[in-house]
């Protein structure tokens, strides 16, 4: 899972507008942006600047968890 860094501000399906510079990964699966705190990113084609692999991979293993629980609740 890649992780960006968002470069405008956003609304996300939890209804709150993030600011920029929020971090965010593309699900493969939902095929959209998701913050596991904040759900899915309403628009499915912002402006984003990918982070390097190594960033991605760190934040990944600490977001993990919480991207499971997310992406669980919406499939029931």
């Amino acid at each position: 899972m890649r992780a960006y860094r968002t470069q405008s501000p956003y609304y996300f399906s939890s209804n709150h507008l993030i600011p920029g510079g929020v971090i965010v990964f593309y699900s493969d699966t939902l095929k959209r942006y998701v913050h596991p705190v904040e759900g899915v990113l309403l628009d499915g084609h912002p402006r984003v600047q990918a982070l390097s692999e190594e960033e991605s991979n760190a934040l990944e293993s600490q977001w993990h968890s919480a991207l499971a629980r997310y992406s669980g609740a919406k499939r029931s």
